[in-house]
């Protein structure tokens, strides 16, 4: 019984890691795709592509002098490219062409981070040539809706070691430790983007910035799990300090024998029940001994319960 309650044990806790670990990841994902953390890494990104691949800064500079005729008499400047359409006020496009650059790229991140997708995550990928759902609202709360589940099972697993485990402080050294292991990859998480060549004419170098994009919180949440194991940890330690560990194993080794007393309560009982009716048969004969029975009585016969009387002298006829 012990050996396969240990097997057991050791396989809810490498599950029970493996699972602290994806969640570990789809947090991540969660917090970096929030509209506060993903912007701003977002809009270097788009300023770099459009720079550096599309030479758009370069040709504004040379409309400029027509932009600026052009906004003389209108309120909106309004240009295409690459497909996209851009709507810039004039008093922001007149301050020169970075400066029109940049709104435009806001613009854009705003638009394709709130937009509706009107399909299943997955189902996504083939709705366009750029999954740029991927960085939107709609992503942030898949990965959020994910890793809530992560967590559920989480919390489900745990429960099953506390049960498994037989000196029960030792259930929050366990779920301590595998919580602290198993966010120990997020440390270099962000970190694999320098594995790709830093060229500015490669494919490597968006890619690098791409995953800093999405992984841009895996420090935040590393400290976090750091946190919750460790107050797991020092919990355990002070309960194997105060010895608390042995008041929980009698607390529940207590509830399994009033289990057994109260299965062995209506048989004692039966007897109780059984002598109570035999004391009571007991009882008329006792009141007949002690009662006074007169002069005339002679004898008590107890076992036959007869009462026998005195012959009547004969000097009374």
């Amino acid at each position: 019984m012990g050996f396969i309650r240990g097997v057991l044990l050791v396989f809810v806790c490498s599950v029970l890691f493996i699972l602290l670990f994806v969640g570990n990841i789809l947090l991540t994902l969660s917090l970096s795709l929030k509209y506060e953390n993903v912007k701003p890494g977002l809009v270097s990104f788009l300023s770099d592509v459009v720079n550096e691949q599309l030479n758009i800064e370069e040709q504004l500079n040379q409309l400029f002098p027509a932009i600026e005729m052009y906004c003389q008499t209108n309120q909106e400047y309004t240009f295409a490219y690459g497909g996209y359409t851009f709507t810039i006020p004039c008093d922001v496009a007149t301050q020169g062409s970075s400066t029109l650059v940049g709104y435009g790229v806001n613009s854009l991140v705003d638009k394709y981070y709130y937009a509706e997708y009107n399909c299943n995550f997955w189902d996504c990928f083939s709705e366009g040539d750029v999954p740029l759902f991927l960085i939107s609202e709609k992503a942030q709360v898949y990965w959020q809706a994910k890793f809530y589940f992560a967590l559920l099972l989480s919390v489900a697993l745990a429960a099953l070691v506390f049960l498994l485990v037989e000196k029960k402080t030792n259930f929050f050294f366990l779920v301590g430790g595998l919580t602290i292991l198993s966010s120990l990859p997020l440390i270099k998480l962000d970190k694999i983007a320098f594995l790709f060549p830093d060229s500015s004419e490669g494919v490597g170098n968006y890619f690098s910035k791409i995953i800093v994009i999405f992984f841009n919180q895996s420090q935040s949440v590393f400290i976090k799990a750091v946190i919750i194991g460790s107050v797991f940890v020092i919990i355990g330690i002070i309960l194997k300090v105060f010895h608390a560990g042995f008041i929980i194993s009698n607390f529940f080794s207590r509830i399994k024998s009033n289990k057994k007393i109260e299965e062995e309560k209506p048989i004692k009982n039966v007897k109780q029940v059984k002598s109570i009716k035999t004391n009571k048969q007991l009882r008329p004969i006792k009141n007949i001994k002690q009662a006074n029975l007169g002069k005339n009585v002679k004898k008590v016969n107890l076992n036959k319960g007869m009462i026998i009387e005195k012959k009547k002298n004969k000097k009374s006829k």
